[in-house]
């Protein structure tokens, strides 16, 4: 008789005990937007923004793949911080890549700005020139960012 109380006590003494651990998957949560889709989004923002420097002859055109780049930069940074906000163990790199994306939005929407403007410029190769640069900065941080991004 005292086996057959022991028993069922023993199996409800290890199901309240296991119900009390947190399981493995709480332990490893899964980032709610994949990394993988981030991570294409950075790239594709990249190549925009190489396609705009090539394109700088033709200010409307480079004008709509800027607007296309800040587009899918602006994406996966949300992404990021959505994950970032999620995970129980957050990228140690986050606040760092948070930063440069931020830098490389700010230069594109500067890009973009200008370009918008082309009709008022007074010295299309010195604006073109500012462009480039700011361009290439963008394009430098919006590479690091998806070299560190995981």
């Amino acid at each position: 008789m005292i086996v057959q109380i022991r028993f069922p006590a023993a199996c409800l003494a290890l199901a309240a005990a296991l119900a009390a651990v947190p399981s493995a998957v709480a332990q490893v949560s899964k980032p709610p937007r994949d990394p993988v889709l981030i991570q294409r989004k950075l790239q594709q923002s990249a190549a925009l923004q190489r396609e705009a420097l090539q394109t700088l002859k033709d200010p409307g055109q480079a004008e709509r793949l800027v607007k296309n780049a800040w587009t899918e930069l602006k994406s996966a940074k949300d992404d990021m911080v959505i994950n970032a906000s999620n995970m129980q163990f957050p990228d140690p790199l986050f606040n760092t890549n948070n930063g440069r994306a931020e830098q490389a939005l700010a230069l594109l929407l500067g890009c973009w700005d200008t370009l918008k403007l082309r009709d008022k410029w007074t010295d299309p190769s010195k604006e073109i020139a500012g462009v480039r640069g700011r361009l290439q900065q963008s394009l430098g941080l919006t590479n690091t960012v998806a070299a560190t991004t995981f």
